[in-house]
């Protein structure tokens, strides 16, 4: 029972911490999301700094399994498209710690550094794809430009979501996941190969808003 608490209040956390924002989310609101008393809660994580850190290491357990190389040298843009729906369900399942990172890497020393990580491995992923997809026929694309590509399509996958709430407020995550799907298509688009541009379109109409 103690486990399944644990396990409850972390849910909760990450629940309120997504809708609201961390700095907005106290203890005692995750108590009473999880229906608990404000000392159970303090009896499984003694301060809100202990359930940042158990969420930073499941997010990056789950970052981890996402973040894995293409499983051949040669991508199809199906494989491709996979991986950007995990990334995207990654990003959106914890999207509190891009939303809030610039104050939450002043409270919390260890979230700047998994962050960085995160981005730098997030753009080795990215890289690794594009040379794939080139080696499978599916892409022309240099060295020199998949370094810049892969950067430009980092940023787009982390900070698109921060965007959309600053220009609407009313933009929901799935909203956003649907621009941010469209907008890393998109600019693949001019790179992709006359042989495989219909396929491409293809997969961009699943984001059509």
């Amino acid at each position: 029972m103690s486990r399944d608490t644990r396990t409850r209040i972390l849910v909760a956390s990450l629940l309120l911490f997504n809708e609201n924002g961390e700095p907005n989310t106290t203890t005692n609101d995750i108590a009473d999301e999880v229906d608990i008393s404000p000392g159970n809660l303090h009896y499984h994580f003694r301060k809100k700094s202990d359930l940042v850190d158990a969420l930073l290491l499941e997010f990056q357990a789950d970052a981890k399994r996402v973040l894995q190389p293409p499983e051949s040298s040669q991508a199809s843009l199906d494989d491709f498209w996979v991986f950007l729906h995990h990334l995207l369900e990654l990003t959106a399942s914890y999207r509190f710690l891009l939303r809030d990172m610039e104050s939450l890497v002043v409270d919390y020393a260890k979230l700047g550094n998994a962050l960085k990580h995160f981005a730098r491995g997030l753009v080795a992923s990215f890289e690794l794809y594009l040379h794939a997809l080139a080696a499978g026929g599916q892409i022309g694309l240099d060295s020199r430009d998949m370094r810049i590509v892969s950067r430009n399509l980092a940023v787009i996958a982390l900070f698109s979501e921060k965007f959309d709430s600053l220009v609407d407020s009313s933009s929901t995550v799935d909203d956003s996941a649907l621009r941010i799907a469209a907008a890393v298509l998109n600019v693949l688009r001019p790179y992709v190969t006359e042989e495989h541009s219909g396929h491409l379109a293809e997969l961009a109409t699943y984001y059509a808003a």
